[in-house]
């Protein structure tokens, strides 16, 4: 008898973890999105990245910023806004309340107009719960 109760203590155990909401983590990631406008808030010069070269004519920008100090960028399907927390070299740090973003400049080259360039290198978004997307970019930046 005492056997029997420890197999069913044991099954609705194992059971009850499975079944068990709280266990169960959400399948939550970091989806990075297109836009097509600059916010209103950018005046002035600004940096525009695309995910690739083609998206330039349609402007499916993956990012924007102001030249440093507030960028913009859509994931799971939000606009994000973000400011600059920091900057070392071509290393540029952007926090918000629900993501810290880390753009990587690998590369600029000048498209023949004297305020302007064109850019290279890498996107890192990470969340508060540590769930990370990496992204290659090209784009431009001008006054």
């Amino acid at each position: 008898m005492k056997k029997v109760r420890l197999l069913l203590f044991v099954c609705l155990s194992i059971f009850y973890s499975i079944a068990s909401p709280a266990a169960a983590k959400p399948n939550v990631g970091i989806e990075i999105g297109t836009f097509d406008s600059i916010p209103s808030e950018i005046d002035g010069g600004c940096c525009v990245f695309y995910k690739y070269q083609s998206k330039e004519r349609d402007k499916g920008y993956v990012m924007v910023n102001d030249l440093a100090e507030t960028a913009y960028m859509m994931i799971n399907r939000r606009l994000e806004k973000f400011a600059l927390s920091d900057m070392k070299n071509d290393v540029f740090l952007y926090r918000n309340e629900k993501y810290t973003l880390k753009l990587t400049i690998k590369g600029k080259e000048s498209s023949g107009q004297s305020e302007s360039y064109k850019v290279k290198g890498a996107l890192v978004v990470e969340d508060n719960n540590k769930n990370k997307q990496e992204l290659a970019f090209c784009g431009d930046c001008g006054w």
